[in-house]
């Protein structure tokens, strides 16, 4: 019995070593960082100068961000509860996807930096020195050795001037003080850069003083309604450089924002600048800077575009008042209506309508998974741009309200379903009715 009783606990032994292997340990953590910005370091950038350090450090923040929204992305996969095959597929596509964003980041980095690296070769102070020395032949001016008492007052002021010259010519010196006397060589040296050579380059301190010209060149850079601008450009761009955007001054006196990527919808989760305006719910086409009409300022942005990087970035306030519109009699009810029985929208988000609605809780996991379907058709809709499907666009707006419903925010709620509302209404007949 002992020994029957050894071989049964082996074989239990060998049961649960056997199950041990086929189970993982942990789960290791999702990281594609390697694949997304792995070698992308541009060569301009090795060696941190005061000129390029700030560069340098938006470069990275933004690389290490795209790096991070890839790693989101992945995540919120993972947690979907999809196929092995459709997720890797999916994984593949954002890797991808992330890895063309941040190599369109690093060219426009190297199109800005070009010109830094080229520019100190041309503030050499030593080339027009060296063209001055080259063609000075001592041998026909140590003939003229007289010159020197006819033109004391020149010499003295060039004498100031022209030791850095002497230095240069010292060679040819050496090679012709063999042929005359040993006295006569010091005259030479301070003649031959006396005056000819030295009063010519005096005029050209005189050039720069004339501002005037770089004023009109730059004088629609440096004004502050443009760093306004291209400052909060530059505040949503970060949060969404996938899309074409546009801000600009209109006449009234108010700053709109806007993007080409629905009608000028602004998408979820993408903080609105402080004092900005948008535009209301309607049918539009055309770029970004066409739908502002006529503004009296303009900054635009596409992806790959290189933007002007503000030190005040970090102190540009947000605000929900920009999503501000006529509040609608009914938010709960219509929204559950909206999204009820509706195809491509999750049963599940119908019923968080229902039930922040009627004032009943909501659970927190379920708010997550409603936040990953809402990426997920968010997602598919950046794929879609510029031709993005009207059925899929209106599902993406109700699942924005239901999770700005769900979560309290009703300004954002009410924001999203009146565009729903107003893309869903069919559109006004050309024909006019005759009687």
């Amino acid at each position: 019995m002992a020994m029957f009783g050894r071989m049964s606990a082996r074989q239990r032994l060998r049961r649960a070593a056997e199950e041990s292997l086929t189970i993982p340990a942990f789960s290791s953590p999702i990281d594609c960082t390697a694949w997304v910005i792995g070698g992308l370091w541009p060569a301009e950038l090795s060696t941190i100068t005061p000129e390029n350090a700030t560069v340098a450090d938006h470069l990275r923040d933004d690389l290490q961000r795209i790096a991070r929204s890839a790693n989101d992305q992945l995540k919120l996969m993972r947690r979907a509860g999809m196929a092995d095959p459709v997720r890797q597929a999916e994984e593949a596509k954002v890797i991808e996807q992330a890895r063309a964003r941040a190599v369109r980041r690093v060219e426009s980095v190297i199109r800005r930096v070009q010109p830094m690296t080229a520019r100190p070769p041309a503030r050499h102070a030593r080339p027009p020195v060296r063209r001055d020395s080259a063609p000075i032949d001592l041998d026909k001016t140590q003939v003229i050795p007289a010159v020197r008492d006819s033109e004391p007052p020149g010499a003295a002021a060039a004498d100031t001037v022209s030791p850095d010259v002497v230095r240069v010519d010292g060679r040819h010196l050496d090679a012709t003080a063999v042929q005359p006397p040993v006295a006569p060589i010091p005259e030479p040296v301070f003649e031959t850069p006396a005056v000819a050579p030295e009063s010519q380059p005096e005029p050209p301190p005189q050039t720069p003083v004339p501002a005037a010209p770089a004023e009109t060149n730059w004088g629609h850079l440096p004004l502050a309604g443009d760093e306004r601008l291209q400052r909060l450009l530059s505040f949503v761009v970060r949060q969404e450089p996938k899309l074409n955007w546009a801000v600009g001054d209109c006449a009234d006196g108010t700053t709109v924002l806007v993007t080409d990527l629905a009608h000028g919808w602004i998408p979820a989760r993408i903080d609105i600048p402080e004092g900005v305006r948008l535009l209301p719910p309607e049918r539009r086409t055309g770029k970004a800077s066409s739908m502002l009409g006529d503004t009296l300022r303009l900054v635009t942005y596409a992806p790959g575009d290189s933007l002007d990087w503000s030190a005040e970035f970090a102190e540009t306030p947000t605000s929900v008042q920009p999503r501000e519109l006529p509040d609608i009699d009914d938010l709960g009810w219509d929204l559950s209506q909206a999204t009820h029985w509706r195809d491509g929208v999750p049963r599940m988000v119908h019923t968080l309508a229902r039930a922040a609605a009627a004032g009943t809780g909501v659970v927190d996991d379920e708010v997550d998974l409603l936040r990953v379907h809402l990426d997920t058709a968010y997602q598919q809709l950046l794929n879609q741009s510029p031709d993005v499907e009207p059925a899929h666009l209106q599902n993406c707006l109700l699942l924005a309200a239901t999770e700005g419903f769900v979560t309290g925010d009703r300004i954002a709620a009410n924001y999203h379903l009146s565009w729903f509302q107003k893309l869903d209404a069919p559109p006004a007949s050309r024909w006019e009715t005759t009687s």
